[in-house]
Order: structure tokens, then C-alpha cells, then sequence
């Protein structure tokens, strides 16, 4: 029977404003991970194969880290059978042990399995594991050992992984991908908020720094912007930079039934000082306003009109910016923050 080792990658504590959005903190040494790395040692894998097990306390510096690595780099199974269930299942055991009591409630996890074949019949299937823990909030990276090419193991392999992070030992850029993986599993938004990524609705396309929270509940935009900012440390009323943000939040505002159609909602955009400039946190510059969604005839001339919300305008499903008293015309609104990552540390 093989053996599985288990790597626990300790984790470490850690103008002028442009119109782009946030990008996830990256940096490596200020992770806030409890990373499990599950290694087949069959004989597929050569001297890939790794027997021990260790909580995830055990290494406490990088050298004692990879003194302990290679120490076991030799052991390898006469074997050529795979057994992914029963890794998977035992990197789930020391992940929830190292919840217990509350404990590293504040670390992301993150599971990286590196594997040279797939067996999936009755209690060898991972699937079902894998998607337990994948539902439970742990993100898994797949590295496939390509021995000879076999597209269907390969495939097999990464279907167990978080969408985006499958990968294969072939991959010319791997250390730079499971890096990325890490990082971006270190970038997540706080409860009730949505990541704002590259493709609405889809879990593997890239995410933004930042996360973003509709709100039900009807103001004028003054007292929204306030609302904004207390709701969340360094809050404020949400950016729309570009179309791609635009479009990304009006998807999020279609899908929460509490705002009905006509959609209207305050965005953080208004007129100060002669321009149209973009909220920011509490104590930061305002940004200016780039590329324009105006509905047409907007933006009108108006020394009280100085706030702008977006507004469904006919019946296509479609918003564009309207502006209108900051005082007066109570709307819902949409607030935005920072993601938590490297750079954020979130309690």
C-alpha cells in the first residue's frame, strides 16, 4: 500500500491616485496559509515519493522545513497503484485538527496535491473528498505527473483541483503557478461581500483586490457614502472604473432579488471641485473620473445635481449613470473594500 506524506507550509505574519482597480496583494512572505502538500509516492513518481506526516505546527523556519523534506526525498513505494482518496483524506484530518478550538480560524487553506495516476472505482473515487472540502472553503491545487502522455489521467487529475488550478509537472512555468494559486487563495473577501473578478459568475477567472456589498436599504447618497464608510474598516461607495466593473456590478445587483426593477443604485461618483472624482477610504485621494457611462443627456448642468447613481433608463436591461441631488433622491447603493490578502490582513 502507498504512502502519503503531508507538507505543512508554515505561515508568517506578515499622490496621485490612478483609475484602475485593486489588484491581490502578492506578497510570499506574508502569507496567511495553512498549506498541506500530498505527495504520491508510487513508483510512478521516481524520487517524488515523501512517507511522513506532520501537523501544522511542525516546521517553524524554512530551514527546518526543507531539512525535513529532504530527509525523506528517498523513500519510495514498490507500488505503482495510487490510493488519491485515502491522501486527500488524511490532509482533511490535520486540516481540521488545526481548527479545533477556533484556533487559525484567520488562515486561508490551501491543499496541493501532486499525483501520477487516477483511480476512481467505490472507496478510491476522491471526488467526493475533494468536493467536501472544496464546499468547505479549502482550495486545491492539482499537479498532474505526466509519465506518457495519458490525456484522460491528466484530465482526471485536475478535475479534482479548484477551477484554475489544475497544472502538470510539465508546465514550464509551475513554481510561478503554485505561487499564484497561493496568493490568490490568500485574497477573499470578508462574509455577505463578492469578489470582484474578471467574469461574473465564474470561479476561475481572475480576481481583484477588491470585494463589493449591494445594499437593500434606501438612501440619498450622502448619507450612503457615510454608511459606505462605516459598514466595513476603510469602506466606501463603489468604483466603476471601466465597463468591464460596470457590467460586473450590474450583473451582482440582477441577481440579488431585494432590488427590483427599474434597477437604480448609487455609485461612488460625484462632482467636487470643478470634476467628477471617484470615493475612496476615509484619509486617501479622491481618483478622477476616466472613461464615461453616462446615460444619454446625462451628465446635466446642475450647481445641486453633484451625486450619480445608475439608472435603467428604458426597458433594455441595461444601467448608465444619471447624476442628481446627493440630499434628496433615496436609492440603494453599493459599497466597496479592499480584499483581504497579503498586503490587508483581515481578522
Amino acid at each position: 500500500m502507498n504512502h502519503w506524506f503531508l507538507l505543512f507550509l508554515f505561515a508568517t505574519s506578515v499622490s496621485a491616485q490612478t483609475s484602475s482597480d485593486r489588484a491581490c496583494g502578492n506578497d510570499l512572505t506574508n502569507l496567511w496559509l495553512d498549506v498541506v502538500i500530498v505527495v504520491d509516492n508510487s513508483i510512478g513518481m521516481t524520487q517524488e515519493g515523501l512517507t511522513e506526516q506532520a501537523d501544522l505546527d511542525r516546521f517553524q523556519s524554512s530551514d527546518d522545513f526543507f531539512s525535513s523534506v529532504f530527509d525523506i526525498l528517498p523513500h519510495l513505494s514498490s507500488s505503482d497503484e495510487v490510493y488519491l482518496a485515502k491522501g486527500i483524506g488524511a490532509a482533511e484530518q490535520v486540516l481540521t485538527a488545526g481548527r479545533r478550538n477556533n484556533t487559525r480560524t484567520n488562515f486561508k487553506q490551501l491543499l496541493v496535491i501532486y499525483a501520477s495516476d487516477y483511480r476512481d472505482d467505490g472507496e478510491e473515487d476522491p471526488r467526493p473528498i475533494a468536493n467536501r472540502l472544496k464546499s468547505s472553503g479549502v482550495n486545491i491545487v492539482t499537479i498532474a505527473f505526466d509519465q506518457n502522455g495519458n490525456e484522460s489521467i491528466l484530465k482526471a487529475i485536475g478535475e479534482i483541483a479548484t477551477p484554475g488550478y489544475n497544472f502538470t509537472n510539465k508546465d514550464f512555468d509551475l513554481v510561478n503557478e503554485i505561487q499564484g494559486a497561493m496568493t490568490q487563495s490568500n485574497c477573499f473577501c470578508s462574509n455577505l461581500w463578492t469578489q470582484f473578478r474578471e467574469k461574473f459568475g465564474e470561479e476561475d477567472s481572475y480576481k481583484y483586490g477588491v470585494c463589493l456589498r449591494p445594499v437593500a436599504i434606501t438612501a440619498a447618497w450622502a448619507p450612503a457614502k457615510f454608511a459606505c464608510q462605516n459598514m466595513i474598516q476603510t469602506g466606501y461607495m463603489v468604483t466603476e472604473y471601466n465597463q468591464k466593473k460596470h457590467d460586473f456590478v450590474f450583473n451582482l445587483i440582477q441577481n440579488d432579488t431585494a432590488f427590483p426593477e427599474p434597477y437604480i443604485y448609487h455609485i461612488g461618483l460625484s462632482y467636487v471641485n470643478g470634476g467628477y472624482f471617484w470615493q475612496q477610504p476615509v484619509g486617501h485621494a479622491l481618483v478622477p473620473l476616466n472613461d464615461s457611462l453616462w446615460n444619454p443627456g446625462f451628465p446635466q448642468q446642475s450647481s445641486t445635481n453633484t451625486a450619480v447613481l445608475n439608472q435603467q433608463a428604458s426597458s433594455v436591461v441595461s444601467v448608465g449613470w444619471q447624476n442628481v441631488n446627493q440630499y434628496t433622491v433615496s436609492e440603494r447603493y453599493v459599497c466597496e473594500v479592499s480584499s483581504c490578502d497579503t498586503d490587508n490582513y483581515c481578522e
